[in-house]
């Protein structure tokens, strides 16, 4: 008896990739996969917010935090939201910094007066015993309200109400006319996206180099013919193969005219961009234009100036926030420049790599860590 066999089940996803209509079970026209690389615009755009976020997360280095975050993961929050809360969870006994939500009224200065916790990301229920403790303190978090605390609180000005009913925002960056600031995230999306330009247009100039021509057909037969002999002259090229074989067509005529840009200058651009989107950071580049030859040592210096008022706003804001939180609850939270970012041995250890361990310096803070009970 003959064996039995079920449907064959096609990827769809792997079909999408490789530029196949899952409906006719044509080739695309349009698709990359035929022409040139299949590492198009969106994989680029992907593995260039990769770099993005590790950037970012990476220019400073927090010490000591009270809650069970690492100073990556905090700074990752700060990377997606633009500012965050940080307060004391009394049902919970334990310390939190999450995002947050207007509840209440603004004052003169258009600061918020009273905020929510929010959640970071909203995820799909379940009915999970494991998944209890999230439900719960979910459900604890949507009922608290917070008084934001705007400056240093001397010792004598500490109540029960102050330690487990207020919060401190800790923002990316200096306020805008919002309170709640843009998140980098958002901010860089357009020019990552002008970024992920420069490799698919380089490809393309390249491409176009080789002399692009067009073929008149009379059948869509030949023109499939067509499309298999770009692909042979393609894959002939890159194993470096002189000779291809095909059959007789019509004379071909070129599609493509005029003067094409040199490739270095896409990789120019690249570079321009990317030193932008550095100095928004206030990491340390070669400027928007970098000369192909060499930088005078005064625009070097015009250069440091303005990435360093960026990095020191942030650093600010941060320990600003630090400050805050120690004088609160009597802690020891401190954010520090990292040595990664800046490219100094600070340490004196022989590495420019940075630890999480140490004690943060005092600042408006007691030395050892409040006790709540």
């Amino acid at each position: 008896m003959p064996e039995i066999k079920g449907p064959r089940m096609f990827d769809g996803e792997l079909m999408r990739k490789l530029g196949i209509n899952q409906k006719v079970k044509q080739v695309n026209e349009n698709s990359s996969v035929i022409y040139g690389s299949s590492y198009s615009k969106t994989e680029i755009n992907k593995l260039l917010r990769i770099i993005d976020e590790q950037d970012a997360i990476n220019r400073y280095l927090w010490i000591n935090i009270a809650c069970d975050l690492t100073s990556q993961e905090l700074e990752r929050l700060l990377y997606y939201k633009g500012s965050l809360i940080f307060f004391y969870c009394e049902p919970l006994n334990k310390f939190l910094v999450t995002p947050y939500a207007l509840d209440g009224s603004i004052d003169f200065y258009a600061r918020y007066n009273y905020v929510k916790p929010v959640p970071f990301a909203s995820g799909k229920d379940s009915d999970r015993e494991d998944d209890l403790r999230d439900k719960t303190q979910a459900a604890i978090l949507s009922t608290m309200r917070l008084k934001v605390i705007k400056e240093v609180v001397l010792p004598e000005e500490l109540t029960y109400e102050l330690l487990t009913g207020s919060a401190v925002i800790i923002r990316d960056y200096t306020n805008q006319l919002s309170q709640t600031n843009i998140a980098r995230s958002i901010l860089n999306d357009e020019l990552i996206s002008m970024m992920s330009d420069c490799f698919p247009l380089l490809e393309t100039n390249l491409i176009m180099g080789s002399g692009i021509l067009g073929v008149k057909v009379d059948s869509s037969d030949e023109k499939d013919e067509v499309k298999a002999m770009a692909q042979a002259v393609y894959n002939a090229a890159l194993n470096k193969n002189p000779y291809v074989a095909m059959t007789a067509l019509k004379d071909p005529k070129e599609l493509v005219g005029g003067t094409r840009n040199k490739p270095e200058d896409y990789l120019l651009a690249f570079q321009s961009l990317d030193n932008f989107r550095l100095s928004t950071y206030g990491i340390a580049n070669g400027g928007v234009y970098e000369k192909k030859a060499h930088t005078l040592e005064s625009e070097n210096a015009i250069n440091y100036s303005t990435v360093m008022s960026s990095y020191e706003d942030g650093l600010k804001q941060r320990q600003n926030s630090c400050d805050i939180i120690n004088s609160i609850w009597g802690l020891n939270i401190w954010c520090d420049a990292s040595e990664a970012s800046l490219g100094v041995d600070r340490d004196g250890d022989g590495f420019v790599l940075d630890e999480e361990k140490g004690e943060a310096p005092v600042s408006g803070a007691n030395e050892k860590e409040g006790d709540l009970e």
